[in-house]
């Protein structure tokens, strides 16, 4: 894309914006500059300083490439305003806001205010090359701002001149009669100068501008503005998608209508419509299903032939009564929180995409999530991945020879080179497929005959051989791999704390009625009969090596049980 540099008055623009006739894109995000802010940029105005470029984009009103929003405040000040732009500014809305804002006084709160402000330049400041205090706000709901006002809700310009203050909104209109009929005669004429030097900086500034070709791709603009947006806040492209596809399709509503009738989609969101994550993983799978690529450029160039309401509501009862019936089976991928033990969002990209295209294995399926969870397929570079896997798993489904790369490498590694040993980050995805395979095994709590999946309690991550006791015997490695984790109560994990594996034992067989039911218990968590044992050999009489021997032989154990239970799935 080939940019023109070029300069606006930043005077013009906040006018046009009155007008109608300079916009924002639907995907900007909401004016969020605090009060603080804006005297910042007013004084940066004041010295003429540089406030950063102007990415703009010259449109034909009557058929702009996204959907026109208005600068806020505009409609609300101006009864003739009419939505006529003939620029988008996609990159300085804050800025442009900001300005407006100061200009005409709206009358909303800004950011951590629950009132309007007005705002003034001080001549007295001006006068003084006091410039850091040259700008002053007032809360138009206190006296010091009322008090300026005559009952008409006019300013009071004898109480404006006594405070030596200047409201910004009359440099909205002419300044200059302003100036010469009520504030003139009383300042010498360097003083006058001087401030209508400082004033013009204000009135006349010039904002350099990057513009965008008039007959530039959407897509394009889209993805450009995405890259250098300013604010800070990560744009979604669901959000690009929203704009851009503003003149056939209502993608915020459908998703919002999805939400709001279908109880597994908000289970799966956890009640937050504003999740349009889940969204973009939507209509990813649609394009996915198609046949085309779902890398963020290509996405936005996506069309009505793929993305309509038909396809939408296809999509969205596949999600319902299809994919996130079984993601949320507890039973049948283990994911008790999806917030807390799903291990790859992205996942559902493919997931839904083969619901869609029809045709396909739920046991094959399967194969191919659990080896994407313990190969962590999906740590980077998501898209590329799940096209790929797509692709292979289909040809699977008809072709039994035709094992997905994912698959056989997963397989070919889980006997020679996969360990669980040095997982210890908990939001690691062979950490959380661990746990996942907890809750599938119908784990318990250690002191009471609760399934670990439907308790209503705090699941605390707990450490079998406790690490307060493995560090009072000098024990140092793997303390914290998942292969010394499981999950219990918060209060049981609480009751445990510094006890030896030997101590907290004997009060499980006190509590669960004997040994053979402490066993039965352990099993569930990967815990072997011989490796009780082990666990109730180790007390606090034990020698540090006793302890560190034991603890080793535990963990080589338990990770030999856990890969079995792995290799079962895949």
């Amino acid at each position: 894309m080939e940019l023109s540099q070029g300069n606006k008055s930043l005077m013009d623009l906040a006018k046009g914006a009155f007008k109608g006739e300079i916009m924002l894109p639907d995907f900007q995000r909401n004016f969020v500059w605090a009060r603080q802010d804006i005297e910042e940029l007013i004084k940066s105005m004041l010295e003429k300083m540089f406030i950063g470029n102007f990415l703009i984009h010259n449109v034909n009103p009557l058929d702009p490439p996204f959907k026109p929003i208005p600068i806020e405040g505009a409609r609300e000040l101006n009864p003739n305003f009419q939505e006529k732009p003939s620029i988008l500014v996609l990159d300085g809305q804050q800025r442009l806001s900001s300005f407006f804002y100061a200009i005409y006084s709206p009358n909303f709160p800004l950011k951590n205010a629950t009132t309007p402000y007005a705002f003034f330049i001080s001549i007295a400041a001006l006068l003084e090359g006091d410039l850091e205090n040259s700008v002053i706000s007032r809360s138009k709901a206190y006296r010091e701002y009322t008090s300026l006002l005559l009952p008409d809700g006019e300013f009071n310009f004898e109480k404006l001149i006594q405070q030596k203050l200047i409201p910004m909104t009359f440099m909205s209109g002419n300044f200059s009669k302003i100036w010469y009929s009520k504030y003139d005669s009383h300042f010498n004429s360097d003083e006058s100068e001087l401030i209508q030097n400082y004033i013009d900086n204000i009135t006349g500034y010039q904002a350099l501008t990057l513009d965008v070709p008039i007959n530039e791709k959407a897509e394009n603009i889209a993805v450009l503005f995405e890259r250098i947006n300013r604010t800070g806040i990560k744009l979604s492209v669901f959000d690009l998608l929203v704009a851009r596809m503003y003149k056939f399709l209502n993608l915020r509503m459908l998703w919002e209508s999805a939400f709001d009738e279908s109880e597994n989609i908000r289970k799966y969101v956890l009640n937050n419509k504003r999740d349009t994550a889940v969204a973009y993983y939507f209509i990813q799978a649609l394009v996915l299903a198609n046949g085309k690529s779902i890398k963020a450029r290509d996405m936005l160039g996506v069309d009505d032939s793929i993305l309509n309401e038909e396809n939408w509501n296809k999509l969205a009862q596949v999600a319902e009564s299809s994919v996130f019936a079984r993601l949320l089976d507890v039973n049948e991928y283990g994911v008790a929180r999806v917030d807390k033990w799903l291990p790859y969002s992205p996942m559902l990209i493919p997931y839904l995409a083969f619901f869609l295209k029809g045709n396909f294995s739920v046991s094959k399926i399967n194969k191919w999530y659990w080896s994407s969870v313990f190969s962590e397929r999906y740590a980077g570079s998501v898209e590329s991945k799940v096209s790929k896997d797509f692709r292979e798993v289909q040809t699977w489904f008809t072709d039994e020879a035709s094992i997905p790369e994912v698959i056989s490498d997963f397989r070919n590694s889980l006997d020679k080179t996969f360990k669980l040993i040095d997982k210890e980050n908990a939001g690691n995805s062979i950490y959380k497929g661990v746990f996942n395979l907890l809750f599938i095994n119908d784990a318990k709590d250690f002191y009471e005959d609760d399934k670990i999946k439907f308790t209503r309690m705090e699941l605390d991550d707990h450490h079998i051989f406790p690490k307060a006791f493995l560090e009072e015997k000098g024990v140092k490695s793997n303390v914290n791999s998942v292969l010394n984790r499981t999950l219990i109560h918060n209060s049981t994990n609480r009751s445990i704390s510094k006890k030896s594996p030997g101590e907290y034992l004997k009060v499980m067989e006190n509590k669960l009625g004997g040994e053979d039911k402490v066993v039965e218990l352990l099993q569930k968590h990967f815990i072997s009969p011989g490796m009780y044992s082990i666990m109730k050999s180790v007390d606090s009489e034990s020698s540090s090596e006793d302890v560190e021997a034991n603890f080793n032989m535990f963990l080589t154990r338990r990770e030999e049980l856990i890969k079995e239970a792995i290799k079962a799935k895949i």
